[in-house]
């Protein structure tokens, strides 16, 4: 199988699992209530496994979009103007559109709560303004939430991705410039900039401007401008990522802190391709496109009815008693949220396939 093939199949495949992820760091049962928390094993699992090892799968999108932006190596006003134009109908028309469809639905249950879920504001008190800044950031809003989101919560990752995607031609000319000084082996160098960097933070918090998104971004946009296939380089790499890995992990389970956590994020992404290249060439793994095509559709959506089966089964239906009950409610609540939106994506799909296409940004 060609390179291009093969990195074209490891890019489908990564989009169902990262998904699940992205689902799971939105599952934490341990800040529901205290007796969650302090369930033995099972509470500091679903802690670690939400809060530390799911979010990795953020870099791994940032990644992706970066190349995929740059893919073809070259870069001009016309190209970039066309990319933008290609971007407008694949992220921010879905955006706009989930955005205002979490709004509508916000606003419908306020009517019969006199208090608007997410915004966490009255419904008398809610304004015109306050509704152009759900677009935007949450945070913004007087007496509200304090999460740095759109109302679309997880929509912060396209809202961060297209501010990066304006600024493209800055960092296509900072990646060139990497390259020419960098000499041989750039991706070295690239990656031990990349940790100094985001490990230890040295961005300003400003929101849209996430530094996440920006050097993953660049990282993968430098093998798209190299036009060189990312698993080629990253191949290599696969058993001194895994070593490092298994390293940086026992290390923070005794000396927890930013800069072990974030550098899990870059030694995590080179052995996650590596491995996703090794399994699918050898046939283990295979693409199920459906399960691939619906992940942006479940990532969409699952914000809506997450919190719900989150209570619904935590607090209510299954109330735990053991780690293995609690573990069994975790998993239970992820596989709902993706039955139900594999079977809400394959309805709307046939019986309403030109506003699902609407939905999904031109995905099929």
């Amino acid at each position: 199988m060609k390179p291009t093939d093969l990195q074209s199949k490891v890019i489908a495949f990564l989009r169902f699992p990262l998904i699940v992820l992205v689902l799971f760091i939105h599952c934490n049962y341990t800040t529901l209530s205290a007796e969650w928390a302090s369930l033995p094993f099972a509470g500091k699992f679903i802690n670690i496994f939400s809060q530390r090892i799911a979010p990795i799968a953020n870099p791994f999108f940032f990644f992706i979009s970066g190349y995929l932006f740059f893919k073809t190596g070259q870069f001009s006003l016309d190209i970039y103007i066309k990319k933008l134009i290609r971007r407008m109908q694949s992220l921010l028309v879905p955006y706009i559109l989930w955005n205002l469809l979490y709004l509508l639905l916000a606003i419908i249950i306020g009517l019969f709560t006199s208090r608007i879920p997410i915004l966490n504001i009255a419904f008398d008190d809610m304004t015109f303004t306050d509704g152009l800044k759900a677009f935007w950031n949450i945070s913004l809003i007087k007496g509200g939430s304090h999460i740095a989101a759109p109302i679309a919560v997880q929509f912060w990752f396209l809202r961060d991705l297209m501010v990066a995607m304006v600024c493209s031609p800055i960092i296509y000319f900072l990646v060139k410039w990497f390259i020419i000084i960098s000499g041989k082996r750039p991706i070295v160098r690239y990656l031990l900039f990349l940790v100094i960097i985001f490990a230890f933070k040295w961005w300003p918090d400003i929101t849209g401007f996430n530094p996440e998104c920006w050097l993953f971004f660049s990282f993968g946009a430098y093998f798209g401008i190299k036009k060189k296939e990312f698993i080629v380089a990253m191949l290599p790499y696969a058993l001194p990522s895994f070593i490092v890995l298994c390293i940086v992990i026992g290390i923070e389970q005794w000396l927890p802190c930013d800069f072990i956590y974030r550098l899990e994020y870059v030694v995590g992404l080179i052995f996650g391709i590596s491995l996703t290249t090794i399994m699918v060439r050898a046939g283990s793994w295979w693409v199920n496109m459906t399960l691939s095509n619906g992940s942006f559709f479940i990532f969409a959506y699952h914000y809506m009815v997450l919190g719900f089966i989150v209570t619904w089964l935590g607090t209510g239906v299954l109330t735990p008693h053991s780690w293995w009950l609690a573990m069994l409610i975790y998993i239970l609540s992820v596989v709902l949220v993706v039955f139900i939106g594999l079977v809400l994506y394959w309805l709307m799909r046939t019986r309403l396939p030109f506003t699902t296409y609407i939905l999904m940004g031109g995905r099929r």
